[in-house]
């Protein structure tokens, strides 16, 4: 079971259980003995947060786009944009990879998460097919990923702070990632957090 363990990504929408999934899961592995690693990946990393945190204080850049910092990237800056979000990621996944030689890694978001955020935010849908999204794809079709969801009612009781318009986007990217990428999908919307770590732990004995 601890092999299979091994970089198990969590991705799905705000508010669908994630983190508190990767809590539970690390907890059960301590009471069988076994550390695990919580790795959590956000939209924005490193030199692309600073970035968008300077841009938010121009008029021009001010919007919903991206509603955690409150900025919209033009069109033109599109391309450049993506690159900036890439390389400011690459760190984090290089150390989560690195850090999977020594201690099992659980991912509390993953690279799907990351392409949903590029396409929500930058209202890019073309993202998946351009040489950065079809490169991620091939990476994230060698990991276990699991799909955490719920449905929007419950979503938008959990998640109180982010527009629903965001949250709804969001909701469609992944549905449609899900059915290509996701090894097992866990629906949180009438289970107890200990009832989705009961279905998580059946999916990952599974083959």
């Amino acid at each position: 079971m601890l092999i299979k363990m091994l970089l198990a990504n969590f991705f799905g929408p705000d508010g669908s259980g994630k983190s508190t999934l990767a809590r539970l899961l690390r907890s059960y592995l301590y009471s069988q003995g076994v550390y695990a690693y919580i790795s959590w990946f956000r939209g924005t990393h490193l030199f692309a947060s600073v970035l968008a945190r300077f841009f938010s204080r121009f008029t021009s850049f001010r919007g919903y786009g991206n509603p955690y910092y409150r900025i919209v990237v033009p069109s033109k800056l599109r391309p450049l944009w993506v690159l900036v979000e890439f390389f400011s990621l690459l760190p984090h996944y290089l150390f989560r990879r690195l850090f999977s030689l020594l201690h099992p890694v659980i991912g509390d978001r993953g690279l799907l998460d990351f392409v949903v955020w590029i396409i929500v935010t930058l209202d890019y849908p073309r993202f998946i097919s351009s040489f950065i999204g079809r490169f991620l794809a091939r990476v994230v079709a060698k990991e276990k990923n699991v799909y955490v969801k719920a449905d929007p009612a419950t979503l938008h009781r959990r998640v109180v702070d982010i527009p629903p318009s965001f949250l709804a986007k969001e909701v469609a990217c992944y549905g449609v990632l899900a059915k290509y990428y996701a090894s097992h999908t866990i629906d949180t919307t009438s289970r107890t957090p200990m009832e989705s770590l009961g279905e998580l732990l059946k999916c990952l004995r599974r083959p």
